[in-house]
């Protein structure tokens, strides 16, 4: 720590960020900052293991310790930036310029900060920052290439070629990506039938998917298919609404009601939802009578059916009288019609 001063000259306290209460003690150039050890523990790896390891026997960079940290390769306003984010007393507004969201992601990635790299990206994808120095930061900090699409796209797209000293900042590698990129929308343009094309010619979904290729991004979700799940969960392979059956056809429909389904099995009622029984007896007035020597149970006797153009008769056997329904006068297919054998 002597050298140190000697080096830099007299330490001094830093203004902001010699806290009240502070536990941990770091030495950058001659700046003393004293901050919390909880925030740099709980979220960063590379931190809890330096405050793990004890090389004086102590608490090295604590209260406890006559030494603190010294971070040579850090400088004063980086670190100074990062603790911002910490300290920040404006509660979750941030608001920065480029550089800084730059100088603070720097130190995140390399600290294993994830909750603040993740926060500093964010920031930064709401700022205008130009395309080559985007692609070369993501590059570095090993950032999500999706996001560098609309990047990568511009690079694309940009009438100008690259100078030296872009080519070099980028590197070679996606140098030559990006020549692949846009030599291939040449040719996608020239087969078109353009025959002096230029990049205001092609359309971003084209340029993304060439992007997506050339630089081994995944390619977009597709939007669900004929062959697709319907609400209900059954998948109908045939591109309809399967019913409740787990066939694709629907059901014919007769009097308002669902007839049964395939083989014998249930159908639904369109205006109710429900599963219709096709041994269920309607009550309702318009309700077509029982076919197929069906009966209705009158004091455990058959009604007989009323003769052809005649009213049925109130007093069979002290039972109520009863409605007719449409269709009830025909005697093919009648409840006591004389074709099923019920009839005198």
């Amino acid at each position: 720590m002597s050298s140190s001063q000697d080096r830099v000259g007299r330490v001094v306290n830093h203004k902001d960020y010699y806290l009240r209460g502070g536990d941990l003690n770091v030495l950058i150039g001659n700046h003393h900052y004293r901050i919390h050890s909880f925030f740099f523990y709980r979220e960063s790896l590379v931190w809890r293991q330096m405050l793990d390891a004890s090389p004086d026997g102590g608490d090295h960079g604590t209260t406890d310790s006559p030494s603190p940290f010294t971070l040579d390769d850090v400088k004063s306003e980086d670190f100074e930036r990062f603790l911002w984010v910490i300290y920040n007393p404006q509660y979750s507004l941030y608001d920065a310029p480029v550089e800084t969201w730059l100088s603070i992601l720097n130190l995140a990635h390399r600290w294993s900060f994830w909750n603040i790299k993740d926060l500093a990206i964010r920031e930064l994808e709401k700022l205008n920052i130009e395309p080559i120095d985007k692609i070369v930061a993501y590059h570095e900090y090993k950032i999500n290439k999706t996001l560098l699409i609309p990047a990568y796209i511009a690079m694309c797209k940009r009438e100008k070629s690259l100078s030296l000293a872009e080519g070099t900042k980028l590197g070679m590698e996606t140098v030559l990506r990006l020549a692949d990129a846009r030599e291939r929308a040449r040719q996608q343009a020239a087969e078109s039938g353009i025959r002096s094309p230029t990049f205001d010619d092609f359309e971003d979904a084209l340029m993304e998917d060439m992007i997506r290729e050339v630089f081994g991004i995944a390619p977009r979700p597709t939007s669900p298919g004929r062959h697709s799940r319907n609400s209900s969960g059954a998948f109908n392979s045939f591109g309809g609404t399967a019913n409740q059956n787990g066939f694709g056809f629907t059901p014919q429909k007769a009097n308002g009601e669902t007839t049964p389904g395939f083989n014998g099995l249930n159908a639904f009622n369109s205006s109710t939802n429900k599963p219709v029984d096709p041994l269920h007896v309607s009550t309702d007035a318009t309700a077509p009578p029982p076919t197929n020597g069906s009966t209705t149970k009158t004091d455990g006797k058959k009604p007989q059916a009323p003769p052809k153009d005649e009213k049925p008769s109130p007093e069979a056997n002290g039972a109520p009288p009863q409605q007719a329904a449409p269709g009830a006068t025909d005697n093919k297919g009648g409840a006591g019609g004389k074709a099923n054998g019920t009839g005198k």
